[in-house]
């Protein structure tokens, strides 16, 4: 039974990653104007136990996943070092931010899709493919 959400549940850790992702680029661009404010990062972060990489599993011949090491990855916050400072010292670039942010919401509606669609195909299975 729980290889049958196995899937949403690494969706779900996608979605919740790129909502806290959201927040920390919307406090990034909130500051744009404070005198002295280092952007900051949030980073998906690997265990040094597996080299920094997550080893991919074969569960079938034809499909692969990573799902059994799903609870090495945890995040990091940085201060992002990517631009450089302005006459007050803030290192904000509203038009980087703001890409971040859309390609962020991208990803965010993607992981969400490919929920629903997951719990779609349940719900047929579950109603005996009578699709009510």
């Amino acid at each position: 039974m729980s290889d049958l959400f196995s899937n949403v549940s690494a969706l779900h850790r996608s979605l919740d990653y790129h909502s806290e992702r959201h927040n920390l680029i919307a406090s990034n661009i909130a500051n744009a104007n404070t005198p002295g404010f280092k952007p900051l990062e949030l980073l998906r972060t690997e265990s040094a136990e597996t080299g920094g990489t997550l080893p991919m599993a074969r569960t079938e011949s034809t499909h692969l996943s990573s799902a059994a090491n799903q609870s090495l990855q945890s995040t990091t916050v940085t201060v992002d070092r990517s631009t450089t400072g302005g006459l007050d010292d803030n290192t904000v670039s509203l038009e980087r931010e703001m890409s971040k942010l859309a390609a962020n919401d991208i990803r965010y509606e993607g992981s969400a899709k490919m929920i629903q669609q997951k719990l779609g195909m349940l719900r047929y299975a579950a109603n005996d493919a009578s699709g009510g």
